[in-house]
């Protein structure tokens, strides 16, 4: 049943309803009472349709951990997907979308991905440069590939949005370390112009995707520094205010303490009642007392 919901629903052009149909696929008593090896290659079936479904709606990072899900010795079937449309797919969708930390841990050290990113040394060369900060090479590296991508029918309608992700991710990525930096170095580390490379950034802080300002006369790009006296008045009045908090319940806690204020627990066993009983001692002034604090 799992395998015919999929054949059907890859050509399903809503992705919801591929989406819907996966689900059902994996909650039907086929799917669990099958042998490991049937489950296995079934669920990575079903990690290719999520991920395709999630590619065309431009669910980038979603669809990346789907594809990264997949398992190399179950990926056996060419009528929807190959092992190097795997690779190629999750690794463009993670560099897309992944900070530099899932970026290592989810695609570089992982040793499943591995053996998919080997059918594909140039889109691993170019994940590892990425990483590695290389980022001229690496752009140069994915400029080779783009024409084999744009003939792929599942990747091509995503080639410029994803090649765009991955060239901000990777100026924001060249820039976070620095207060300052020479837009002409940049523009040599990204294979650019110095005057496109400052329309790039430019759109960069106006989206608020890097914090800075460009000294358009020197080409320098700063860094806008925090506002450290503001940060530092919000941080005493967070203190103070849980500072009076902590001085109310220690008042609070010595009036109840003056005025033999207990509170005894109800036991559960044998009755409905689960609250808890308060006493007062005779004559006290707990009310007025309470109502001062």
């Amino acid at each position: 049943m799992c395998l015919n919901v999929i054949k059907v629903s890859i050509y399903l052009q809503n992705s919801a309803h591929v989406m819907s149909y996966i689900s059902k696929a994996e909650s039907t008593p086929d799917f669990a009472e099958g042998s490991k090896e049937a489950n296995a290659q079934v669920h990575t079936r079903l990690e290719c349709a999520a991920g395709l479904a999630e590619l065309q709606q431009k669910k980038y990072k979603v669809a990346a951990k789907h594809f990264l899900n997949a398992n190399f010795d179950h990926c056996d079937f060419p009528e929807m997907i190959s092992t190097s449309n795997v690779a190629v797919y999750g690794g463009l969708c993670a560099l897309a979308t992944f900070d530099r930390q899932e970026l290592k841990r989810l695609v570089i050290a992982s040793t499943s991905f591995k053996l998919f990113l080997e059918l594909e040394p140039q889109l691993r060369d170019i994940i590892f440069k990425f990483y590695e900060s290389k980022y001229a090479s690496c752009l140069t590296l994915l400029d080779e590939i783009r024409d084999n991508l744009l003939v792929d029918m599942y990747i091509a309608p995503h080639v410029t949005t994803l090649y765009t992700k991955i060239r901000n991710r990777a100026l924001i990525q060249y820039f976070s370390p620095y207060m300052s930096a020479d837009m002409h170095k940049m523009a040599m580390a990204f294979n650019s112009s110095v005057g496109d490379l400052e329309n790039e950034v430019m759109q960069l802080i106006l989206d608020g995707q890097i914090q800075a300002r460009i000294d358009s006369h020197n080409k320098i790009l700063f860094a806008k520094e925090a506002d450290q006296r503001n940060s530092t008045f919000e941080r005493a009045l967070i203190m103070g205010k849980q500072y009076q908090r902590h001085t109310r319940m220690l008042v609070l806690r010595a009036a109840m303490l003056k005025s033999h204020i207990h509170v005894k627990s109800i036991s559960r066993e044998g009755g409905s009642n689960h609250g808890a009983e308060l006493c007062v001692s005779a004559g006290s002034s707990t009310t007025a007392q309470l109502a001062r604090i």
